[in-house]
């Protein structure tokens, strides 16, 4: 027996040596036997491959779950962190990459230090590893690097299924980083490789199944070591033509390439996705085949927000008839849990109504969307701005100002018209202040004119008008505030956190449970058969239709805290506005005529509605009050009917009324302006001659000339700038200064307002108060700070209270989270007895530490609230001279002037 247990003892032994020396002996990356190639390619495959992909895969579904898409542009085939959301992924990308190439650099058979002098690779896997990399940095936005990983993969696995994935991957980047042509190129060699495979499969006879790649490079290949197309290359593939079609903005392309991946794609949430970016494509086309791609997407479980928006698509772009989208967009407008969605269906719905040309119900359907829309403000501008285009086509200009206007506060600065928006706002803007004064004078002077007694009587009825309008207004207003109250308290029901216990009390279960039943089924009430779509709306709104615009767009013409309340007011205080004396009426018609003339000038010119600015202009002339704005108004007629009868009346006119001016020369000699114009230029030719005579001191050539202009050219455009140059010229050969004041009051008196009377009056009170003593002044040296540098720090400035060492490791927690590829140091430090800042060096470049500060503002994790501190980048040499010369001061605005 102790023979037998000694026998096994020893057999234990050598058995247990054996699996030692096969595990010590597999571990080495130099021998390439199946021991060795099979442990190093499955480390290689769950170490890392796998824990990357899954660590990505978990961030990206994160990430898209949360993300609010812009379903009004046509969706990104695939959705990834933008330049504003990637610096929350830097965590997740950095940490693929850096499993990836630990297993690179410890699984890679055999090992080399430099990639690129490798000349094969016998473990499995750690191509994979490097697309995971390349799939990272491009996820990081880090082209360049994610270029260089891709195209390794394409060049030096040719033997096996990456090399085509690489190629691929190289197109995608090319298209993000906008070089399209680069993109078709890899694309069209990308294409040709694959029809090679698939005819190499179809010549191969079907009994001979293809040999499996032995991943190993060699130098020379034939087609009968083709490797195989990787799975899903075929939807893959399509994705990236499509991509690249959109990029071009080729519809037809970009819809061709999206049904061959539809066709192929591999699971219900990317056919739910491409099933609506073809419908938004299609319906862009103006193809009723787009509601077919909507009910699709519905049916392969798209998000709710999704669905909810394919709903709406659908029910616009259909074949069906006018009166069944409405029904349609009316069923979803009852479903409490499109609550939310109510102004984008009653915008929908104006479309529709549009569509069969009833304004009216389309106008009252988007103040209906406007009312609707309590947390979107792109959809609130979006319909006032369609508010305001269809009384602009109705050439009602007050309100469609208004609407532009409300519009344009509204609506984010990043929509595509905002632009448009705003300048319509600010162009009409003049244009209604002119139309409000123009009534408000019409009005007054018209009750000037009455008797005493009837102009008593007037106002009396005109305060009980408007206290009685007043009235009906708060009572508009409450019942929209109760509307409103009604609406934000169902909103917040539905978002409300249900007070249920489920799961044992468990808090987080709960609400991971709420938010994963609201992602798939949005908002629902808490009621019986909440499934079904066909229920009676519990929450109808009567909807008060005020006037055409909403009362939030309206802000008036006056300055409401200016306003006496309708309650306060009386006939003696209105009577202060009427013009009842001679010289408040004579006010009144300048105001009147000069609005009359600017709103005539803004429908000519800037609205091209000649006819209506004839209005305008015709008005002045008919008020036969002598003014400047006559003979303007009287020329503006003259051009507007210059080739019908009535030009000869306004011809008439100018010559017989204002027979010296401008106009009239005009209309005597045609080409008058052209020689004006050339007038002008030799008057400037003289002036600019008379500033170079004062510039070389010869002063009294430049007095004879003034004095010339000033006396014999009253029509001379530099005459005014002449009084100045006079007066300097003289006070430079005269030792009493006040010889000037003559001069200078002159000019003051002929051209007040002006930059030369400014300029004047700035030169007596010189003369007459004297000069103000002389005050040091230092000019900061130009040489101080230097431009180039091979080294950059980046200094976080801390304010009061925050802590030097606490807002250090703050900020180097942020740095091993988001930035850990750069090593960077942290360290506190102190400028004086009140400034501290914390340095992070070292950045290489400028563009890395302006990268560096922008990501830092976008991400409260771990650094709070110093994301909001001063932050500026300092050169290593500069940082040097501020701390030796306390020059701090100084660097801000080297730094404000050199790289903002």
């Amino acid at each position: 027996m102790k023979r037998i247990k000694n026998k096994r003892t020893t057999i234990g032994i050598l058995v247990a040596f054996f699996a030692l020396t096969l595990i010590i002996g597999a571990c080495s990356t130099e021998k390439n036997t199946f021991i060795t190639r099979t442990y190093h390619s499955t480390t290689a495959k769950y170490n890392g491959y796998f824990n990357a992909k899954e660590l990505i895969r978990i961030g990206l579904e994160d990430y898209r779950k949360n993300y609010r898409e812009d379903y009004n542009k046509i969706l990104a085939i695939e959705l990834m962190p933008n330049e504003d959301d990637v610096v929350d992924f830097y965590p997740v990308v950095d940490t693929a990459i850096a499993k990836c190439q630990t297993v690179i650099s410890k699984h890679s058979m055999p090992t080399s230090s430099k990639p690129s002098k490798k000349k094969t690779e016998h473990a499995r896997w750690i191509d994979q590893n490097w697309f995971i990399i390349g799939y990272a940095n491009y996820i990081r936005r880090d082209y360049d690097q994610a270029l260089k990983n891709f195209e390794y993969i394409r060049k030096f696995y040719v033997d096996r299924p990456s090399t085509y994935t690489g190629q691929l991957w190289e197109a995608k980047t090319y298209i993000k980083m906008g070089d399209l042509s680069e993109a078709t190129r890899a694309i069209q060699k990308l294409e040709v490789r694959a029809n090679k495979v698939v005819m190499a499969d179809i010549e191969k006879p079907k009994k001979k199944k293809r040999s499996k790649a032995k991943y190993a490079k060699s130098k020379s290949s034939d087609e009968d070591d083709i490797p195989e197309l990787p799975k899903n290359f075929v939807y893959e593939f399509a994705k990236v033509k499509a991509m690249l079609a959109l990029a071009k903005d080729d519809s037809q392309i970009a819809i061709e390439e999206l049904r061959k991946a539809l066709d192929k794609a591999p699971n219900k949430v990317d056919k739910a996705r491409l099933s609506f970016i073809l419908g938004q494509l299609l319906q862009r086309e103006g193809d009723p085949g787009a509601r077919a791609f909507y009910t699709q997407s519905i049916k392969k479980n798209a998000s709710f927000e999704m669905s909810f928006n394919a709903k709406i698509n659908r029910a616009v772009v259909s074949d069906l008839n006018d009166q069944a989208m409405i029904e349609e967009l009316e069923d979803l407008a009852k479903e409490e849990r499109y609550l939310e969605f109510r102004d984008q269906i009653y915008f929908a719905m104006a479309k529709v109504e549009l569509g069969r040309n009833d304004r009216t119900v389309a106008k009252y359907d988007l103040t209906k969307s406007v009312f609707y829309s309590l947390n979107n403000p792109r959809q609130k501008g979006v319909s006032y701005e369609k508010l305001g285009d269809l009384s602009f086509e109705e050439k009602n200009y007050v309100f469609a100002q208004k609407y532009y206007d409300s519009s344009a506060k509204v609506i984010p600065e990043t929509y595509f018209n905002f632009e448009v928006i705003k300048n319509k706002a600010d162009k009409l803007a003049n244009l209604v202040e002119d139309i409000d004064l123009i009534t408000f004078e019409d009005s007054v002077q018209r009750i000037a004119k009455m008797g005493e007694k009837d102009r008593e009587q007037f106002l009396k009825d005109v305060i009980k008008q408007i206290q009685k309008e007043e009235q009906e207004k708060k009572e508009r207003e409450a019942l929209r505030a109760e509307q409103m109250r009604k609406l934000q308290q169902t909103y917040a029901e539905q978002n409300q956190k249900t007070g249920s216990k489920w799961y044992f009390s468990n808090p987080k279960a709960s609400k991971e449970g709420l938010e994963e039943f609201r992602r798939i089924w949005g908002q629902r009430e808490n009621e019986d058969y909440w499934r079904l779509s066909k229920k009676p709306a519990r929450i109808a709104f009567d909807f008060v239709e005020n006037d055409t615009i909403p009362q939030d767009s309206l802000k008036g013409g006056a300055d409401v805290a200016e306003k006496v309340a309708a309650d306060e007011l009386t006939v003696e205080g209105l009577l202060t506005d009427i013009p009842l004396t001679d010289s408040l009426m004579a006010l009144s018609n300048e105001r009147l005529l000069e609005a009359l003339y600017s709103s005539g000038m803004i429908y000519k010119e800037q609205l091209d509605e000649s006819q209506m600015g004839a209005v305008q202009f015709q008005r002045v002339l008919d008020h036969n009050i002598e003014n400047e704005h006559n003979v303007l108004s009287a020329f503006q007629l003259y051009t507007i009917n210059e080739k019908s009868s009535k030009a000869g009346q306004y011809e008439t006119y100018i010559l017989n009324n204002y027979p010296n001016s401008d106009y009239a020369n005009y209309l005597r000699d045609p080409d008058y302006f052209i020689k004006k114009k050339e007038r002008d230029a030799l008057a400037l030719k003289d002036y600019l001659r008379s500033v170079t005579r004062f510039e070389q001191g010869l002063f009294y050539p430049v007095i004879l000339k003034a004095e010339k202009v000033i006396d014999e050219e009253p029509d001379n455009v530099f005459r005014k700038e002449y009084f100045l140059l006079k007066a300097m010229a003289m006070g430079q050969i005269n030792q009493d200064k006040t010889s000037l004041l003559p001069v200078l009051e002159q000019a003051i008196l002929e051209y007040p307002e002006t930059d030369v009377a400014i300029r004047s009056q700035e030169l007596i009170d010189l003369i007459n108060n004297g000069v103000p003593p002389f005050e040091e002044f230092t000019v900061t040296d130009a040489e101080l700070f230097s431009m180039d540098s091979k080294e950059y720090y980046v200094l976080v400035f801390l304010e009061e209270g925050q802590n030097g060492n606490s807002s250090a490791n703050n900020v180097s927690n942020f740095n091993r989270d988001y930035f850990s590829r750069l090593r960077l140091t942290t360290s506190s430090q102190i400028y004086d007895k009140i400034t501290s800042f914390v340095m992070i060096k070292d950045f290489i470049s400028t563009s890395d530490a302006k990268d560096y500060i922008r990501d830092f503002r976008k991400t409260k994790r771990h650094i709070g609230n110093l994301m909001e501190n001063e932050l500026m980048f300092i050169s290593r040499e500069n940082f040097k001279v501020m701390l030796q010369k306390l020059k701090l001061v100084e660097y801000r605005e080297f730094f404000e002037n050199t790289y903002k």
